[in-house]
């Protein structure tokens, strides 16, 4: 979680009491301020114990690669994933993909705390797969994305963590959808 992030501009409009504005919201869509954030979780996060819990475990050390199956439970920092199967790929010590999938009875979840004053971003879908090292999550099969009061489900959604793009797609009619609450412009005083 590291590399050449896009900077927003250094500009920005103030609120009325003299706050700055934050770029994601006056250039995106409020739905997708959620996307724009300049890294995905939290700075301590990348250098946090990783915690696996599953019934059954492979690792294969020449490749990197672990499958974990039967309920498993994967944490590092603010981040957690739930699901019925996980494959992780690591690079040089470091988790670098997380590939979660779901089952009949329930989806895979993940949660993680992007500002330490924000609300956890979440996901749910048949299958989440999460590049860190490139900063791209994709989900795919009744896929839901939230964070506070914003949220987008569709077939598929596709993050771009930091280029601040949320692309959502879906086969049926109306299949993709989103809601916000606008933010309210602070009071005169």
């Amino acid at each position: 979680m590291s590399g050449n992030r896009a900077k927003p501009p250094s500009a920005h409009p103030p609120y009325r009491d003299g706050r700055r504005r934050g770029w994601a919201r006056r250039v995106l869509p409020p739905l997708f301020a959620l996307a724009a954030a300049s890294a995905w979780g939290l700075p301590e996060d990348s250098a946090a114990e990783i915690r696996i819990s599953a019934a059954e475990s492979t690792y294969d050390a020449t490749t990197g690669l672990a499958v974990l199956t039967g309920a498993v439970r994967l944490t590092q920092g603010s981040l957690r994933i739930d699901a019925s199967r996980v494959t992780t790929a690591t690079e040089n010590g470091r988790l670098s993909q997380v590939v979660a999938e779901g089952d009949a009875d329930a989806p895979a979840t993940m949660r993680q705390r992007i500002e330490p004053d924000e609300p956890f971003v979440t996901a749910s879908a048949a299958r989440i797969e999460y590049a860190i090292t490139e900063e791209r999550l994709r989900l795919e099969g009744d896929a839901v994305l939230k964070q506070g009061t914003r949220e987008i489900s569709a077939d598929v959604i596709l993050w771009h963590i930091q280029e601040g793009r949320v692309t959502a797609r879906s086969e049926r009619p109306g299949g993709v959808t989103s809601a916000w609450r606008p933010e309210r412009e602070p009071a005169a005083e």
